[in-house]
């Protein structure tokens, strides 16, 4: 029933990207994670909790960064301003073999993004929707005050600009959302535990916590030059301190991640429509903050029969 690693001995590496992102080489592997029709089914379960408790409005769309270990899988951040790695995902997933079911990838005819370096992963993303059927779409220029629904790679997501999509990204995107979240009790997906001042004084949040601006695009977290903080400082940290006494910033407890036998560290990121995960996929690491600098693998959501 838990994430699982695998690897996909037919990866045709013909059909794989070479870049996708600026000029750097896209670094994919066969290595990728298996996960369970019964925790694709709570993960459903935990996206529609989250979404009835963080009141949303329009259809979102969320990148999820998760670690999995013996107890199940771990939502670490729901991101639902700047959802990229489309492309990525649906890439690895057609160079593995991997069933993405095209119904649920539902987007805007326009795309568009504030960074030309997103380029390549964004051309990738209107190919694959091509090869999946679901053609038809179009990449422009960025412009914040388009007046057609438009899919953009960058941080966006203010009511006041309706047609930018993802919409009310910045809300959603917010770190508190999550660690606010009460309606939640899964069997396998599971959310650490969090600290926010209004409940824990920042003294006694524990020393190896995790900390997160609340807000990536704060002033505060410009300032710090970095949205994740792993352990609190030894020192008095007045500026952290007095971040997280205004709930600019958070407290999370640290979950280990699940290692391979050679000590590579995964982290698995899960696209999502909705509360409808529909793609995604692993990097892998020996630094302790993941990121998509790394080697990228498959993910596949296993069939019920499987």
């Amino acid at each position: 029933m838990d994430p699982d690693f695998c690897s996909f001995s037919r990866q045709d590496s013909s059909k794989l990207a070479t870049c996708v992102y600026g000029t750097s080489s896209f670094r994919p592997t066969s290595s990728g994670v298996a996960i369970s029709s019964f925790l694709r089914d709570e993960l459903r379960r935990f996206l529609a909790a989250f979404n009835l408790s963080t009141k949303v409005e329009r259809t979102p769309y969320y990148r999820i960064d998760a670690y999995f270990n013996e107890k199940g899988l771990w939502i670490l951040e729901i991101n639902a301003s700047f959802v990229d790695g489309w492309g990525t995902a649906l890439n690895l997933a057609r160079a593995s073999g991997i069933k993405v079911n095209p119904g649920a990838l539902v987007f805007p005819k326009y795309f568009a993004t504030k960074d030309p370096r997103y380029l390549p992963e964004l051309r990738l993303f209107v190919d694959e929707l091509a090869r999946l059927g679901v053609g038809g779409h179009e990449i422009r220029e960025w412009d914040p005050k388009c007046v057609e629904p438009t899919y953009v790679y960058g941080r966006v997501g203010s009511k006041e600009l309706p047609f930018l999509l993802p919409y009310d990204g910045i809300r959603l995107d917010n770190k508190l959302n999550l660690a606010l979240l009460r309606e939640w009790g899964g069997d396998r997906v599971h959310v650490p535990v969090h600290y926010i001042a209004r409940e824990v004084p920042w003294e006694a949040t524990p020393s190896n916590a995790v900390l997160k601006f609340c807000d990536k695009g704060s002033a505060e977290c410009a300032r710090a030059k970095q949205s994740v903080i792993l352990g609190k400082p030894s020192g008095a940290a007045p500026f952290l301190k007095r971040c997280y006494r205004e709930e600019k910033l958070i407290a999370q407890d640290f979950v280990s991640p699940a290692k391979t036998s050679s000590g590579v560290s995964s982290q698995i990121v899960i696209l999502a429509v909705g509360s409808e995960p529909v793609a995604g996929y692993v990097q892998w690491s020996r630094d302790r903050i993941i990121n998509d600098n790394c080697t990228h693998g498959p993910l596949v959501f296993l069939d019920p029969l499987c």
